[in-house]
């Protein structure tokens, strides 16, 4: 049996691109480890088989029913569905239920011991993206109050966990956070940063 050139791209689009594209919306939208490039392999080919696994009724009409020689343009239509949207769709899914944890919950619930799938403290508390008053304290003593919020950004790179926040405040003598006039933000680099404490929108007024 030998395969053709254009067999050997369909059977790699088939059963590869629906595993990349799955994987790449998870890492839009979650934390993930870093694994090397095998086990990265092994990944897109798994996903990519767990989505034709839902589609088998699909791939039984176009190759089995020959929908294929009868309907050539609903055939494409549905082959672009399968190794592109449903990927999509399934990712998003599966982000979805890793954010709100209800398959550690489940587990947890049944006497299992989890391990979470988001790597770092870092990682899990600014993918949650909720805003925060932030105070950072920085190695050599000195502090930053600044507002985490929807403009502000926190690196994602274990080598560089550098810190972005969109307003800084200056402490009056009562406590109390004052803006700084003109703000444009400022950028904390993480080989400075000794502490991160975040305060609650509600707490207007702190020690």
């Amino acid at each position: 049996m030998t395969i053709s050139s254009f067999e050997a791209v369909f059977f790699t689009v088939g059963f590869l691109v629906p595993g990349f594209v799955w994987s790449a919306v998870l890492s839009m939208l979650l934390p993930r480890r870093g694994i090397g490039t095998e086990i990265r392999f092994l990944e897109f080919l798994t996903l990519s088989c767990l989505n034709h696994g839902l589609w088998s009724w699909a791939w039984f009409l176009i190759f089995q029913a020959e929908l294929m020689e009868t309907h050539p343009y609903w055939t494409a239509l549905l082959l672009a569905v399968i190794i592109f949207v449903s990927p999509v769709v399934l990712g998003l899914a599966s982000a979805g239920l890793q954010q709100k944890e209800w398959a550690g919950r489940f587990l947890r619930r049944l006497g299992f011991r989890t391990i979470h799938p988001i790597p770092t403290a870092w990682d899990w508390q600014f993918s949650r993206a909720n805003p925060y008053w932030v105070l950072v304290t920085l190695k050599n003593g000195s502090r930053v109050y600044g507002f985490y919020g929807e403009k502000s950004f926190a690196g994602d790179d274990p080598g560089h966990r550098d810190l972005y926040l969109e307003a800084t405040y200056r402490l009056l003598p009562n406590g109390e956070w004052a803006p700084v006039e003109d703000t444009g933000g400022i950028l904390v680099m993480s080989d400075q940063i000794a502490l991160i404490e975040f305060r609650k929108i509600a707490e207007e007024t702190n020690e």
